[in-house]
């Protein structure tokens, strides 16, 4: 008997998209997860040369993501042949006999892969409240943000943003962890301020009951760096790309959980949703992960995949960029810390991953100076197509997949060829002599060619098909190839959004009041 196969990921919208539009149908289909049985990832590659899910196969043949099977199934509905897309499926689908005949379309039968276990958290994680009980640093961390005051106040002509007095401290310290006497809340604020949940302003004065002196909250004190939640002091997982995939998984699991039928994400809901702030302290641990002990696979992988996150969680916690200087502002000050180092998305993008060279469209030199320790985490050269892998969170962006160090150049070949075949990011006119090529290739040209007349025989080895048999005819006529490049959509899948601003990651402003 026949099937529909759909390989997908749990926290994947896209595939619970898919899988609703089949159910609402009433067409059965077979699902193999790949967090479940992850060496099944291999055989989607090569059933369907994609990174992406869902992949869906009717029997043996390749459909392809959500949007084809969708588009499909709309199809199925409006067919007079059949009464219904259930018909149509029982009739066409299931009524053969054997199918599907390749192996790999399979669901195993082996028990579900488990992942390997976060390392246990040590001591370090754990403090003493005032009543003598225990608590994480997550867990008091949670009361603090909730609980504890926080407004913008001024002194000496500076307006310091998201501050709470001592005296306001403490009498919220009394209240939120039940402390009798002022004294007692002081030595409880200094403990907390030792463990660095919280400190002055400038760093100069411990806690008091001071009236005058500014405190803020460690999970406000650098907004740019999206990872300061805390500071970590706890165990870093060896393991990397574990811990990557474990917080991509995280962040994941929150975005399906508020993106609607038609694929738009409600980032606003994803701030209120219970497990935001969980992965909010999950993801201060890469403040511990060291760049520069990596091989160059390695960090090529986690490199793409750290920016992959890191845009997800921009979007979510400071906004969206929308204009030229919003967009300049946002990448080249927002980011994460890693293994000390602060890293924005210019600096990951052009400074570690472009092997150091100066971003498109700026004047400035290249990202890290000759003096600058950072200079050591670069690439040595630069694989240009990063750019078919890297997800700003535009629409005319690459979408997202998982990167591998073991296998990250078969992965770049992959998601090379499936973002060129797309039309809007390679066209080929034949009658006109023309190749039109996404903005990327413009911006970042120096990456592919010496120039944009040589870039049509760079472009055609990420082609297969007709479409490169086009271009070789194109190139082999000796005829100048007139190159055009596309519009670049910035639009996102937002369905509601905050919108981004400079002052969202400002700690503090000079200026009349």
């Amino acid at each position: 008997m026949g099937c529909i196969t759909i390989f997908s990921l749990p926290e994947c919208p896209h595939c619970n998209r898919t899988k609703a539009a089949l159910t609402a149908k009433c067409i059965p289909y077979t699902e193999i997860s790949l967090s479940d049985y992850p060496d099944k990832r291999t055989d989607m590659l090569v059933l369907a040369d994609r990174l992406s899910v869902p992949q869906v196969f009717f029997n043996d043949e390749h459909i392809g993501g959500a949007d084809d099977t969708l588009a499909l199934l709309e199809k199925w509905d409006v067919e007079e042949k059949y009464s219904s897309p259930l018909e149509r499926y029982e009739q066409d689908i299931a009524a053969i006999e054997g199918a599907p005949s390749d192996e790999r379309l399979k669901k195993p039968t082996n028990p579900p892969f488990k992942p390997k276990p976060e390392p246990p958290r040590t001591e370090e994680d754990v403090m003493t409240l005032h009543d003598g009980s225990k608590a994480t640093c997550l867990e008091v961390t949670q009361i603090l943000v909730a609980g504890m005051p926080k407004s913008d106040k001024n002194y000496n002509l500076r307006r310091y943003f998201n501050v709470f007095t001592g005296k306001e401290g403490c009498n919220a310290l009394m209240k939120l962890f039940n402390i009798g006497t002022v004294n007692e809340a002081i030595i409880f604020g200094k403990m907390l301020q030792n463990r660095q949940l919280f400190d002055h302003v400038t760093k100069e004065h411990t806690f008091s009951e001071s009236g005058s002196f500014f405190f803020r909250l460690q999970a406000f004190q650098e907004p740019s760096m999206l990872n300061t939640y805390r500071i970590w002091t706890d165990r870093v997982d060896p393991d990397s790309m574990s811990l990557l995939a474990r917080l991509k998984k995280m962040i994941g699991k929150i975005e399906s959980a508020c993106t609607n039928n038609e694929g738009f994400l409600d980032y606003v809901a994803c701030t209120e949703h219970p497990a935001y702030s969980i992965f909010e302290e999950a993801v201060c641990e890469l403040q511990g992960v060291s760049l520069i002990d990596m091989s160059n696979d390695e960090k090529l992988a986690f490199g793409i995949n750290l920016y992959n996150l890191m845009i997800k969680h921009a979007f979510i916690k400071i906004g969206i960029p929308s204009g030229v200087i919003a967009r300049s502002s946002f990448f080249s000050t927002v980011g994460y810390v890693i293994g000390g180092d602060r890293l924005s998305f210019q600096d990951l993008e052009n400074g570690v991953l472009r092997a150091n060279k100066k971003a498109p469209g700026l004047l400035s030199s290249a990202p890290f100076s000759s003096s600058d320790s950072r200079l050591a985490l670069a690439l040595p050269e630069v694989d240009p197509r990063i750019h078919f892998a890297l997800n700003c969170g535009a629409k005319s962006c690459p979408p997202v997949k998982k990167f591998t160090s073991d296998a990250i150049k078969e992965e770049l070949r992959i998601v090379s060829q499936a973002f060129c075949e797309q039309d809007d990011n390679v066209g080929i006119d034949e009658k006109k002599n023309v190749i039109s090529l996404t903005k990327l290739m413009s911006w970042y040209g120096s990456d592919f060619a010496p120039s944009a007349s040589d870039l049509p025989k760079k472009v055609i080895t990420y082609l297969r098909g007709e479409k490169k048999k086009k271009l070789e005819g194109m190139i082999n006529s000796g005829k100048v190839i007139k190159v055009k490049f596309n519009e670049y959509d910035w639009g996102t899948n937002a369905s509601k959004s905050m919108e981004f601003t400079k002052d969202k990651i400002m700690v503090d402003k000079i200026g009349l009041f």
